[in-house]
């Protein structure tokens, strides 16, 4: 996969759990422990910040 593509599909997720995060918690999994299922979505948004930032070091290397 391209590293431009890698890189706009993780920051398109990013953008999708952040709005998926406080839906969640207000409809369907609103019986759910709240500290729970915000360190859940907290852990998805944080891994597609890492694989954003990773494509630049990851492309690099497959260059040099």
């Amino acid at each position: 996969m391209k590293p431009k593509l890698r890189r706009n599909i993780a920051l398109a997720l990013v953008g999708v759990t952040l709005i998926g995060w406080p839906l969640s918690a207000l409809t369907w999994a609103s019986g759910e422990p709240q500290f729970v299922l915000g360190l859940s979505w907290l852990a998805i948004t944080l891994t597609c910040c890492d694989i954003a930032a990773t494509t630049d070091v990851r492309a690099e290397q497959e260059g040099a």
